[in-house]
C-alpha cells in the first residue's frame, strides 16, 4: 500500500525495501542495500508527492490522490488519455483532508519512478470553491511538489470560440475536468467553474478523426468576471516545418532534410520552410544533409513532435568555422548511455572517462548536450551542456553519474501568475502554476553533479529571481533554492497637464548622456501646446521647455550633446519646423518648412555623415510628403518627393532609419500597389525604392511606424491594420524586399493597432506596444522572437498605470525597457511607465 498524508520530511527518500516491493510489479524492486555505489538500488527509489494550498479558509476539503502505473510502454499521449483509454490502472488512493488555514499537505511518501499520479478534489471547503492545477503528472527521478491547489469563495467558467469542428470527437480538458464538443458547435464552456486566480491550462486531450484542433489563449490566471476569450481552431492541413538561417550568405549548397523531405535552399536566404507539411502527432527531425563548399552548418532545436500549428523555429547556423563539443564523464558506468546534442548521438561506452560528439557544430551554432538513454541502473547529470558556439572548442561539458540522483526544490514568493518555467542546467524545463510556494525540478540530479536554476520564462506580467540557484549535489534532496517573483511594471509619473506641467506624451522617449529620459508632450506647458519633458529613471520629472507650435515628432540627441526635433506648425510659414535645443533648455529653429513641404509627423536621425534626415507627411509636388536631409547649421534638401499616382509610397508618418549599408528605409502609410502603404529605401544621394507594397488578405496593411534593423540584417516592423483579424501585424522584411508576416493581433488576448515600431532589446527579442486591445481595451505592451512568438509583458489598465501608449518604447543602460502612455493616469493625461525584463 503506498503511504499517503502529510510528512515534513517529504523532500526526503523513503528507503524502506518492504515499502517498495509492495509495488514490485510497478517499479521492477530488487531490494535496496543503501549502498550508494550499488546499480540496482537505484530501481528501488521512491518518491514524494505534496501540494501547495492557497486561500483556504474553511473546513472540509478532501483531496483524492490516485497513483496509478502504466500497463503497456506507449507515452505518445497524455496522462489523461492513457487513463481514458485504460493505458494506465489504478494502483491506489487515497482521500487527504486538509485542515482549514493550511499552506502546504503532503500526498504521497512512495511513488516509484514512472508511476502516474492524479490529485482531484473530492469535497470542496464550505462556502469555497477549490481548483487543482498541475495536479496529473508522471513522477521522474525526483519528489514532486508542484501542485496547487487555489481556493476562493468566487470562481468563475473558463470558455471561447471553436471554429472549423466539422466533425465529432473533439475532447477538451482543464486537468481532470473535460468536455465533450459536438460538430458544428462555436462555443464552448468547460464544466466546472475555476475558482479565483487560480492556473488553467486548456488543452485538446482527443483530437476528431481526420482534424487537428489547436488551443489559442488556453493558459493563464482566473480573473475576476471569468475567460471567454479561449479559441479552439480546428483544420484538417497539415502543418508546415521551418525556421531561421544566419551565416548562408551568398554560398549555394545548403540541403536541409526532414525524413526523406529534402530541401535545396537558394543562396542568401534567411529563413526556410521544408516542401512538405508534417501531420499533426507526427514526429519531425530537420538535419543537414549537405553544406556550402568551405562552410559548416548545424542545426538546432530541430526535431519534435507537429503540434497544432506551424513550426518556424528551427534554426540553422553556417559558418566557415566548427568546433568541436565534448567534456568530461565521472562516477560509476554501465552500458546503454547515449549522449545527443539534437540529432547528433554519441554511444558512450562503460569505463569511458571523457567524450566528444561526432558532428561539429558551426561557429555562432547553438548545442545542447543532453542524456538521450540513461545506462543501466544509473542516473547521470549534465552540466554547462548548453550554449552558443564561440571560437573554440567545447570541452567543459560534465557529465557526471552515480547510483543515486537527488530533488533539487525551494520555495517561490509572489507567484501570482502562470507561466513560469524553471531549468537547470538549461534544460529539464519544469512549468510551475500561480500561487505555488514551493517547487521540484522534474528530473533528479545525479550525486556530485552541478546544479543550475534559471528562469527560461517568466510568468505573466512578473519577473523572477533565482537565490542559492547552483551547487553540487550531495548525498540529500536540495530544498534551498529561492524564487523570488515581483511585477514587472513601475508606474513612475503621471502628467498632470496645465500650464506647469506635460500632459499627452505621443512620440519615441530618448535617454540622454545625462541618464534621464526625454521626450515631447502634444499638450501642457506654458501655451498648451506641447511640451520637451524630463524623468529621471527613479520618475522625477520637469517641463525641460514649452513649446509654441505642436511637436508630433520624437527628439534626438546629436553627437555635439544638442537635442533635435520638428514640430508639425509653426515657423515662419505655418508648416513645421526642425528646431535644436542646447542641455541648458535654450531653443534655436535651424529650418521653417516652406509651403509645399510641410507637416513633419515624427523626429529626425542623425546619419553616418552627421547630417540629420527625416520626412514630411505633406508637402512635395503632389503633397504626398517628402524624405529630407538639413545639416547641423540648417541647409535643407529634398531627397525624394513621394507622387500620388504610380506604385511609390504615399504620406509617411516615419520616419526613417539608416540601414547597416548606409541607405535609408522608412514606411509610408498609404501608396504602394495596393494604396496600402510601403516599405521604402532612399539612398544618401536621393534614389528611392519601394521594397514591399502590402496587400489585402493576412497581410498588414497602413504602418504608422518605421521600421528597425535587427541583428539578423533584416528589417522589423508593425502594421496599424491588417493580419487574420485586421487588427494589425508584426513583420520582417529582407533587405531584398522579401516579406513575412510574424504575428497578427486578435484583440482583447494580445492587443491590437499598433502604432509604435519595434525595438530589439539586449536579448534578441523585439519590444513594441499597441495602442488598444488587451483585456481592457487600452492597450498592452509587448515581447516577439524573432520567430515570431508573441507574449504580452503588460495590460493597460486607465487610471491606475495609463492607456493607449503611441510611442515607441527605449531600453535604457539599465537594461530596463522605459514608455509612455498618451492617456491614463491618476489625471488622465499619460503615464510614464518602465518594464523590467527576465
Amino acid at each position: 500500500m503506498l503511504q499517503f498524508g502529510y510528512q515534513r520530511s517529504s523532500m526526503r527518500h523513503v528507503t524502506n525495501a518492504a515499502v517498495f516491493c509492495v509495488l514490485a510489479a510497478l517499479s521492477g524492486c530488487r531490494g535496496s542495500s543503501g549502498d550508494s555505489n550499488n546499480i540496482s538500488s537505484e530501481s528501488a527509489r521512491t518518491y514524494s508527492l505534496d501540494t501547495t494550498i492557497s486561500g483556504l479558509d474553511s473546513s472540509g476539503l478532501v483531496l483524492m490522490v490516485n497513483a496509478r502505473e502504466r500497463v503497456e510502454t506507449d507515452v505518445s499521449h497524455t496522462i489523461n488519455e492513457r487513463i481514458s483509454a485504460g493505458r494506465w490502472q489504478t494502483v491506489d488512493s487515497a482521500a487527504v483532508s486538509v485542515a482549514a488555514g493550511e499552506t502546504k499537505q503532503g500526498l504521497a511518501s512512495s511513488l516509484p519512478s514512472g508511476a502516474g499520479y492524479s490529485v482531484t478534489v473530492g469535497t470542496q471547503p464550505t462556502g469555497e470553491t477549490c481548483t487543482v492545477a498541475s495536479g496529473t503528472g508522471t513522477i521522474q527521478s525526483a519528489n514532486v511538489a508542484n501542485v496547487v491547489v487555489t481556493c476562493s469563495n468566487r470562481a468563475y467558467s473558463l470558455g471561447g470560440s471553436i471554429s472549423g469542428l466539422n466533425g465529432s470527437g473533439l475532447l477538451l480538458a482543464n486537468g481532470t475536468d473535460t468536455l465533450a464538443v459536438y460538430s458544428g458547435a462555436t462555443s464552448f464552456t468547460m464544466p466546472t467553474p475555476i475558482a479565483y486566480t487560480s492556473s488553467y491550462v486548456l488543452a485538446v486531450q482527443t483530437q476528431p478523426p481526420g482534424l487537428t484542433c489547436a488551443v489559442g489563449n488556453g493558459t493563464g490566471s482566473m480573473p475576476a468576471g471569468g475567460v471567454r476569450n479561449v479559441a479552439v481552431t480546428c483544420t484538417d492541413q497539415p502543418f508546415s516545418v521551418g525556421g531561421t538561417i544566419s551565416g548562408l550568405g551568398n554560398n549555394a549548397g545548403l540541403t536541409l532534410t526532414n525524413g526523406i523531405d529534402t530541401l535545396s535552399v537558394t543562396a542568401g536566404s534567411t529563413s526556410f520552410k521544408m516542401p512538405t507539411p508534417v501531420a499533426f502527432g507526427s514526429a519531425y527531425s530537420v538535419a543537414v544533409q549537405a553544406a556550402p563548399s568551405g562552410l559548416t552548418c548545424s542545426a538546432s532545436n530541430a526535431s519534435g513532435t507537429m503540434s497544432a500549428s506551424n513550426v518556424a523555429s528551427v534554426v540553422i547556423s553556417c559558418s566557415d568555422q566548427s568546433y568541436t563539443v565534448g567534456g568530461t564523464i565521472s562516477g560509476p558506468t554501465s552500458s546503454g548511455m547515449v549522449l545527443a546534442n539534437g540529432s547528433d548521438t554519441l554511444a558512450v561506452q562503460p569505463g569511458a572517462s571523457s567524450f566528444t560528439m561526432p558532428t561539429a557544430v558551426a561557429y555562432t551554432g547553438a548545442y545542447s548536450v543532453t542524456v538521450q538513454t540513461q545506462p543501466t541502473g544509473l542516473s547521470c547529470s549534465v552540466s554547462n551542456g548548453s550554449g552558443t558556439m564561440g571560437s573554440a572548442t567545447i570541452t567543459n561539458i560534465a557529465v557526471t553519474c552515480s547510483a543515486n540522483a537527488y530533488t533539487v526544490g525551494g520555495t517561490i514568493s509572489g507567484l501570482t501568475a502562470s507561466g513560469l518555467v524553471l531549468l537547470d542546467n538549461g534544460g529539464d524545463a519544469t512549468a510551475l502554476s500561480a500561487n505555488a510556494t514551493q517547487f521540484t525540478m522534474n528530473t533528479g540530479v545525479a550525486y556530485g553533479a552541478a546544479y543550475a536554476i534559471t528562469v527560461q520564462s517568466p510568468p505573466t506580467g512578473l519577473v523572477c529571481s533565482v537565490s542559492n540557484g547552483t551547487g553540487a549535489m550531495g548525498a540529500a534532496d536540495v530544498a534551498s533554492v529561492s524564487i523570488a517573483c515581483v511585477s514587472n511594471f513601475g508606474l513612475l509619473y503621471s502628467f498632470a497637464g496645465g500650464s506647469g506641467d506635460a500632459a499627452g506624451p505621443y512620440h519615441t522617449l530618448i535617454q540622454g548622456s545625462d541618464g534621464d529620459f526625454y521626450g515631447t508632450t502634444l499638450a501642457g506647458g506654458a501655451s498648451n501646446v506641447g511640451t520637451i519633458f524630463r524623468v529621471t529613471p527613479s520618475g522625477t520629472e520637469s517641463v525641460f521647455y514649452s513649446f509654441a507650435s505642436i511637436p508630433y515628432s520624437g527628439l534626438v540627441q546629436s553627437s555635439d550633446g544638442n537635442i533635435y526635433g520638428t514640430t508639425a506648425s509653426g515657423g515662419t510659414s505655418g508648416r513645421g519646423t526642425v528646431f535644436k535645443i542646447t542641455p541648458s533648455g535654450i531653443q534655436s529653429i535651424l529650418y521653417s518648412f516652406p509651403a509645399g513641404s510641410s507637416d513633419p509627423y515624427t523626429g529626425l536621425i542623425q546619419g553616418s555623415d552627421g547630417n540629420f534626415y527625416g520626412t514630411t507627411g505633406a508637402g512635395g509636388t503632389n503633397d504626398d510628403g517628402t524624405v529630407f536631409k538639413i545639416t547641423p547649421s540648417g541647409t535643407e534638401t529634398v531627397l525624394h518627393v513621394f507622387p500620388k499616382t504610380g506604385s511609390d509610397g504615399e504620406t509617411p508618418y516615419a520616419g526613417v532609419i539608416q540601414g547597416s549599408d548606409g541607405n535609408f528605409y522608412g514606411t509610408t502609410y498609404f501608396g504602394g500597389a495596393n494604396g496600402l502603404g510601403t516599405v521604402f529605401k532612399v539612398t544618401p544621394g536621393g534614389t528611392e525604392t519601394v521594397l514591399y507594397s502590402f496587400a489585402a488578405g493576412n497581410d498588414g496593411e497602413h504602418p504608422y511606424a518605421g521600421v528597425t534593423q535587427g541583428s539578423d540584417g533584416n528589417f522589423y516592423g508593425t502594421t496599424y491594420q491588417g493580419g487574420t483579424s485586421g487588427l494589425g501585424t508584426v513583420f520582417k522584411i529582407t533587405p531584398s524586399g522579401t516579406e513575412t508576416v510574424l504575428y497578427s493581433f486578435v484583440g482583447s488576448s494580445d492587443g491590437a493597432n499598433p502604432e509604435a515600431g519595434l525595438i530589439q532589446g539586449s536579448d534578441g527579442n523585439f519590444y513594441g506596444t499597441t495602442l488598444q486591445g488587451g483585456a481592457g481595451g487600452l492597450g498592452t505592451v509587448f515581447k516577439i522572437t524573432p520567430s515570431g512568438t508573441e507574449t504580452v509583458l503588460h495590460t493597460f489598465a486607465g487610471s491606475s498605470d495609463g492607456a493607449n501608449p503611441s510611442a515607441n518604447l527605449v531600453q535604457g543602460s539599465d537594461g530596463t525597457l522605459y514608455g509612455s502612455t498618451d492617456a491614463g493616469g491618476t489625471k488622465g493625461y499619460g503615464t510614464f511607465f518602465k518594464i523590467a525584463l527576465q
